[in-house]
């Protein structure tokens, strides 16, 4: 066998890609090549939960897209960034490490919608074979898998306030948070082990590392599909020695995430044909939704400073201070170093007549510096970002030149719909009717963020196009669907083209009403199954 044609070979070692790797080679059968635009991930700065406030900005393992608000939209001009893992393990070595999985619902509609097996019976046996949750096994979790489930440590008495504030308004407090669909309160449940974050390169690829018939090459930017005729029989990828074609005997498997997998399959002649003749690209195989349907999160940090109850800014907002956090946490792996970026979570219905929640809601006791970048304040204080879980506003990204280091037109289409502002507006209010209720109320001083002004529909919206966040939950760019102009079929094969299929958060038609890291990953174990089933 050629030291370059393999059976296999995946595109991206993140959160799908090292699943696929896993399943692929365990039978010894297959060999399996994986190729990561990244390193190899080393840095014992990814392991360390809080350190995602900084890994996401960390050159030489994090990938940055500009994203554009176009003119059609309340802010024309703004520019932000998303922030994309580039390294073996991908995003789930730079995420918030929140596994949050969605319900029954969000995933029966992708078998309804005419793509037969991808139900949540499916998911659920996919989430369980992945879990090894500190709770135990039942119904809808797993243990003894790969990916440690844990929930934030220590008990925090303001989010015991929250928890109780929540409580005062019917909304009970869970142990599970992902173990229903109602209102409810709970601590943030993690992929953490130890004070250490579980993330796919840990927990996939370190073990498959051992078998003889997978290689990984890092620092390889795939440019392109190889296609002969409608065959994918390979890609070409730019390594540290030049352009490098690898061969696939069996299939080409794309991985590289919601962002970048349709524009490998652009760059490749697989799209839009006027997107493609725009950037130079000839056709290969006509696909026009390629780049098209992308949704996402977006929400607002509601921020107030407070008084009389512990605040995490007062252990962390000097540099001697966190330099001790640093120690507790060396010898302990607890304290505020050893969970993610919040601690507690809140599910709501963003007016009393919705059928289920239609709010996610991320809370911390703690708030940041307004001029310095993801530094604590000096003042005590508390943050509650919350996003409307099922967006109906659709963006897009596709390439503008057949170069990969080309800049591609990324276009967020947030708040686009007249459904999603209603839903962020009245979100705001219900959050902070939750946060000012008793007993966590009377701790409050005042609103920093959005502040007291911002009270009617348009400028709440205003204010979330401008200083609002993102998810970084992005996918559906590569949808799979029933129709013939979809760009994968329900065994995530790309239409028009044979041997190649894509699998990574891309393929989902809609967001599931939670993150994407574990939808993702059970997802890939969902089609690595097939694969080696021959279907």
């Amino acid at each position: 066998m050629s030291e370059r044609e393999y059976d296999y070979v995946i595109v991206g070692a993140g959160a799908a890609g090292s699943v696929m790797a896993e399943r692929l080679t365990a039978g010894g059968r297959h060999s399996v090549l994986v190729l990561e635009a990244g390193g190899r991930n080393l840095r014992l700065l990814t392991q360390v939960p809080k350190s995602f406030f900084f890994t996401a900005y960390t050159p030489g393992i994090a990938k940055h897209f500009t994203k554009s608000f176009p003119t059609e939209e309340l802010q024309p001009g703004i520019r932000e960034h998303w922030t994309r893992g580039r390294m073996t393990g991908g995003s789930t070595e730079v995420n918030g490490m929140v596994w949050n999985r969605g319900w029954k619902e969000d995933y029966d509609a992708i078998e309804a919608a005419g793509n037969p097996g991808w139900n949540w019976e499916a998911f659920v046996d996919a989430f369980k074979r992945l879990e090894d949750h500190e709770l135990g096994a039942n119904e809808l979790r797993g243990t003894g898998g790969p990916i440690r489930i844990s929930r934030a440590r220590p008990d925090d008495p303001t989010a015991e306030l929250f928890f109780q504030a929540a409580g005062s308004l019917g909304i009970p407090t869970v142990d599970d948070p992902n173990g229903s669909d109602d209102e409810r309160v709970g601590y943030t449940a993690s992929n953490i082990r130890n004070g250490f974050r579980v993330g796919a390169d840990r927990a996939f690829l370190r073990p498959a590392r051992r078998r003889s018939n997978l290689t990984i090459v890092t620092h390889a930017e795939v440019d392109k599909v190889i296609l002969e005729g409608r065959r994918a029989v390979g890609v070409s990828a730019r390594t540290k020695s030049g352009t490098t074609e690898f061969r696939a005997r069996r299939e080409v498997l794309l991985a590289a995430g919601a962002l970048d997998s349709p524009l490998v399959l652009e760059r490749s002649g697989i799209g839009d044909p006027k997107i493609l003749a725009s950037a130079g690209v000839p056709v290969r195989v006509e696909s026009p939704k390629v780049g098209q349907n992308m949704s996402e999160h977006r929400g607002m940090n509601i921020v107030y400073d407070i008084a009389d109850t512990p605040s995490f800014n007062g252990q962390v907002n000097t540099r001697f201070k966190q330099f001790r956090a640093g120690v507790k946490y060396l010898f302990t792996r607890r304290g505020v170093i050893s969970f993610g970026g919040y601690n507690a979570l809140g599910y709501f219905k963003s007016t009393p007549d919705q059928p289920r929640p239609d709010i996610f809601a991320m809370f911390v006791a703690m708030n940041l510096h307004p001029q310095k970048t993801f530094f604590p304040n000096d003042d005590p204080g508390l943050m509650l970002l919350m996003m409307p879980v099922r967006p109906s506003s659709r963006g897009s990204i596709h390439i503008t030149s057949p170069d990969p280091a080309a800049t591609p037109e990324l276009i967020t289409g947030f708040l686009s719909t007249e459904e999603d502002r209603a839903t962020l507006a009245h979100g705001v209010r219900r959050a902070r009717e939750v946060l000012t209720a008793a007993p966590l109320g009377k701790h409050l001083i005042r609103e920093t963020f959005p502040g007291e002004h911002a009270q009617d529909d348009e400028t709440l919206v205003n204010l979330t196009h401008q200083g609002g966040a993102t998810g970084y939950h992005s996918l559906g760019t590569c949808a799979m669907g029933p129709g013939d102009d979809d760009v994968v079929d329900a065994d995530l094969r790309v239409r028009g083209v044979e041997g190649l299929r894509v699998i990574d958060a891309s393929v989902f038609p809609h967001l599931t009403a939670g993150n994407n890291n574990a939808p993702t990953m059970a997802a890939a174990l969902i089609i690595a199954d097939r694969i080696l089933a021959g279907r």
